[in-house]
């Protein structure tokens, strides 16, 4: 039987109108709930933070960043720090081009948000950023899934990465409604960034930005249970 999810925040909140100034961290961060502070297994609730900070060579940002509250301390601190590692790894170490990142999404649906399910707790983070005489902006997404009991990151879900690979390709491409995985060039490495989802594995497949810069699809458990590590499918699908 799969693990239910129970609440999802996602980050609806208005940027500044103005990119902060300064230097990192920036001000103190708010609170923004889209959805009501709801009560929720294991006592975790969803919520997004305002980040915004500033560095050296003009890299700027202010952005919704998941976290949760309550439920177990040792727990929330793992999640949130792991969240707040990863911010850190996307805004970088000054490097002269002079980035500007804000809250990006994935069509009108998909934002940054914190997803609280049975036995898990997971964030998605997407950004939008462009440096400096960059042609565009591009898409950036980045995940972070813990299990809710332990607070142990689920890194490397599949028992057979290699032999996953080809399994996972097609069946991203099969579950694809919008029919652009169909077009090829899909290989393994583009599913780094992935949330678990009461109706399957929900992807982030990395595509070219003609494209979109991702895909967001979800494939069933019933078809993705039997390439997962045991301890993983027990957590992620029960």
């Amino acid at each position: 039987m799969r693990r239910a999810l129970l609440v999802s925040a996602t980050a609806i909140g208005v940027l500044a109108a103005g990119l902060v100034s300064g230097c990192s961290p920036g001000p103190a961060p708010t609170a923004t709930i889209s959805a009501g502070e709801a009560a929720t297994a294991a006592g975790f609730s969803a919520v997004t933070v305002r980040r915004a900070g500033q560095l050296g060579d003009g890299t700027n940002w202010t952005v919704m960043l998941p976290q949760v509250r309550g439920g177990d301390a040792g727990v929330r601190t793992s999640f949130n720090g792991q969240l707040d590692a990863l911010l850190t790894t996307l805004t970088g170490a000054p490097s002269g081009n002079g980035q500007t990142m804000s809250d990006g999404s994935l069509g009108s649906a998909e934002r940054s948000r914190a997803v609280i399910g049975e036995r898990t707790l997971a964030g998605v983070v997407i950004v939008l950023s462009g440096a400096k005489g960059a042609a565009h902006p591009n898409t950036r997404v980045e995940t972070v899934v813990v299990d809710n009991q332990t607070g142990e990151a689920i890194t490397e879900p599949f028992d057979d990465p290699d032999g996953a690979a080809e399994a996972i390709a097609e069946l991203a491409a099969a579950n694809d409604p919008t029919g652009r995985l169909k077009q090829g060039g899909v290989s393994f490495g583009t599913f780094r960034a992935w949330l678990p989802l009461p109706e399957g594995m929900h992807l982030y497949v990395s595509v070219p930005h003609a494209a979109g810069d991702f895909v967001p699809v979800t494939v069933p458990w019933h078809k993705v249970s039997g390439l997962l590590k045991p301890d993983v499918r027990e957590v992620l699908v029960g």
